[in-house]
């Protein structure tokens, strides 16, 4: 399978929070308009509290955006009742999109006005019925807010998707080439067997640790590899990584 796909991942805009940089945001969607990418993903954590008029803006932000995009819900935007905007506003929470020799696959992994997350075995039972439909030669890419596997430098070894070890299983064995998380505010990446985790960290809030800065991720799939950018907001690229799949 020879591939030449371009995904910018971007989560946890927290639009309407206290700490929200609309400057840093519109920058980053020129920048990622610049790039003119196949897909955007978003995972999660759009608005801060789930409110209608956060959702209303945090839509009028993701309609910037001028390639195909994929949102799933995080904790924050479930707050208060809020999946119901969610739905109103960008669709179904558990999505799958057939992009040609790409599928894109997002589950909703929130617990309402709970930070933790959990799939299930209704969720798992989903995952396995959608990815067993994938052609053996596409290409697979799931979407989760919570985070898969421990942050470095968060100040928690612990998981915040609950059932973190089942849904890892759940993916491997479906042979799911990305995972693409949020949630931390902490960019990292991370190697599971043909699996590779991808946990973003926030591209417009103030609510980041020491010397991390608001990022995105530019991932490049191409010739029977991933390519793995951190791009600063407004700033510099880093490359971190390329691996065969």
């Amino acid at each position: 399978m020879v591939l030449d796909f371009l995904i910018a991942h971007v989560s946890d805009l927290h639009v309407g929070s206290g700490e929200f940089m609309p400057e840093k945001l519109e920058t980053c969607i020129d920048e990622v308009n610049s790039l003119s990418p196949d897909l955007v993903a978003l995972t999660g954590d759009l608005t801060n509290s789930g409110f209608e008029r956060e959702y209303r803006q945090a839509k009028n932000y993701v309609e910037k955006f001028k390639a195909r995009t994929v949102v799933i819900p995080g904790n924050h935007d479930t707050r208060s009742t809020g999946y119901i905007y969610f739905e109103e506003y960008f669709g179904e929470a558990n999505q799958v999109l057939d992009l040609g020799n790409v599928t894109v696959v997002g589950v909703d992994s929130t617990l309402p006005d709970n930070d933790e997350g959990y799939l299930g075995r209704d969720r798992y039972l989903w995952l396995n019925r959608n990815l067993g439909k994938v052609e053996k030669k596409d290409f697979r890419i799931v979407l989760v807010h919570h985070h898969l596997i421990p942050v470095p430098g968060t100040g928690m070894e612990r998981n915040e998707l609950i059932d973190a070890g089942d849904v890892l299983a759940t993916l491997v064995s479906n042979k799911v080439n990305l995972a693409l998380c949020g949630h931390r505010h902490v960019p990292y990446t991370w190697q599971l067997e043909n699996l590779m985790v991808i946990t973003c960290g926030t591209a417009c809030t103030g609510y980041v640790r020491a010397r991390i800065p608001q990022a995105y991720f530019i991932i490049e799939i191409k010739d029977n590899s991933m390519k793995i950018t951190l791009k600063e907001v407004g700033g510099k690229e880093k490359f971190l990584r390329s691996i065969k799949y």
